[in-house]
């Protein structure tokens, strides 16, 4: 049997996984086929021998695709909001400054949560950016719930001293 179809049959083992996986996290069956498409082409492209574990890199790609998603839905939303928005609103939006403080804020928090434990990182990523239950993040995680919000609210404390950084 060639590596090709052993790859293949690693993918569709996991294949209807990633399709629920994906329609949870975006909301729509046929964006989430699309996307499975992509993350198929993706595998393709891999040397399948140096991953360690195919399940976790396919998750971990369709995850990062949702964020890409998620993202690029954002930039959208705020192009739309700044052409809708006229006067003085506007002017704050095209502010070069305020832009770059926004840009520096948020690297800066990117940084921060980055600085985490995976799993206090992980958690709290799961609870603000996908909206996940406490419950559900526990299931997910392996983990109780108590411990989940107890993650959730250490990354929220140091997002928030991050963010006092740039008030004072």
């Amino acid at each position: 049997m060639t590596a090709t179809c052993i790859n293949d049959e690693l993918f569709l083992r996991i294949r209807e996984e990633l399709l629920d996986f994906l329609h949870r996290k975006m909301g729509n069956r046929d964006e989430a086929a699309d996307m499975v498409q992509e993350i198929y082409l993706r595998w393709r492209k891999q040397d399948v021998s140096s991953i360690g574990n195919p399940r976790a890199f396919l998750f971990t790609v369709a995850l990062n695709l949702v964020r890409d998603s998620a993202r690029q839905q954002a930039c959208a939303h705020r192009h739309a909001l700044a052409e809708r928005t006229t006067g003085e609103d506007a002017s704050i939006l095209d502010d070069p400054a305020r832009r770059y403080d926004g840009q520096r804020q948020l690297e800066s928090l990117q940084s921060a949560l980055n600085r985490l434990p995976e799993p206090v990182h992980y958690a709290f990523l799961l609870f603000r950016y996908d909206g996940m239950t406490h419950a559900e993040i526990a299931r997910h995680l392996g983990i109780s719930k108590k411990t989940v919000e107890r993650h959730i609210q250490r990354a929220s404390e140091h997002c928030l001293a991050i963010l006092a950084e740039f008030r004072s």
